[in-house]
């Protein structure tokens, strides 16, 4: 192929793939941003009447909203990734229970709550929600996963819903790590904006104490 022709080629491809480029745009096809939208890092403390020094962050966390992959009207999807860092320290006694939980609570405007399906790329991630209450949150013991990190839930007018994405127990030192990274988030069934805000929560135990806490995000629309 001569120089000439070779050039001729390569041009015809360019515009080939502008064309192609431009006939997605054109149908409207949806397309993930690049980049996904930084959240303030959160962190709070608490002492307890034990003695033990409890502190809660989550840093780092990003929201990814891109258009459904289906098209459909009444679905939202996101990305999301986020760092929950939660410490136990000081106090004479030593903890003998803990649990470290941390997630997204979602709400949608006009149509949450049957369906949880939850799962996960080599995270740990509980099969049930976490129902936050007076006595504490009540995580189920199961655990669930997946070949991609994903997490979905069919949603009713007004109801907010816990998603747990992650959770462990605390070190024998006090300390826990829970990292998310772009992992999928979907809410079906929902008329209206979907908002989504993420949480930490700890509780610990000593021989004579339990004590609870935890930390929330700023919530976001999806």
């Amino acid at each position: 192929m001569s120089a000439r022709a070779s050039t001729r080629h390569r041009l015809c491809a360019v515009v080939a793939i502008a064309t192609g480029a431009a006939a997605v745009a054109t149908l409207g096809l949806p397309s993930a941003r690049a980049d996904g939208q930084p959240m303030t890092a959160k962190t709070d403390t608490k002492q307890t009447r034990g003695g033990l020094s409890l502190s809660l962050t989550l840093a780092n966390e990003t929201v990814n909203s891109v258009p459904n992959l289906a098209a459909a009207a009444n679905s939202r999807e996101a990305f999301v990734t986020y760092e929950a860092t939660a410490n136990a320290s000081g106090g004479g006694l030593p903890i003998t229970d803990s649990t470290f939980v941390a997630g997204y609570q979602l709400g949608c405007q006009t149509d949450v709550s049957s369906g949880l399906q939850l799962g996960g790329a080599g995270a740990i991630a509980p099969s049930g929600a976490v129902g936050f209450s007076p006595a504490g949150p009540a995580v189920n013991a199961g655990l669930g996963g997946g070949l991609t990190g994903y997490l979905q839930t069919n949603l009713q007018p007004g109801v907010i819903v816990d998603l747990p994405m992650a959770s462990m127990p605390l070190s024998p030192g006090g300390l826990g790590m829970l990292d998310v990274t772009n992992v999928h988030i979907k809410a079906d069934a929902c008329g209206g904006p979907v908002t989504i805000r993420s949480f930490a929560y700890v509780r610990i135990g000593t021989e004579i104490e339990r004590s609870e806490f935890a930390v929330y995000g700023d919530p976001i629309r999806i």
